[in-house]
């Protein structure tokens, strides 16, 4: 799993984490700063991405598997 710094010591602490990629191409343009605000979001995008989230969410709330009780690496092979 590759959280980034953002999730990282979460999994590192053994919490259970999931961490989706999408395109990141324009990610850092203005990640962190003075204009990272809502009005910049893409629409399209954050559909997109809601639409990923409920998926995963919605297949780990179905599955039978304890992520809680997984190191961080057995959770990355489901």
């Amino acid at each position: 799993l590759h959280g980034g710094a953002d999730i990282g010591p979460l999994a590192t602490a053994g919490v259970p984490v999931f961490g989706l990629r999408q395109d990141g191409l324009r990610y850092f343009d203005l990640h962190h700063t003075a204009n990272d605000t809502l009005d910049k979001i893409d629409p399209a995008q954050m559909t997109q991405n809601v639409a990923a989230w409920a998926a995963l969410v919605s297949l780990i709330a179905d599955s039978d598997v304890d992520f809680r009780a997984m190191k961080p690496a057995e959770a990355a092979a489901h």
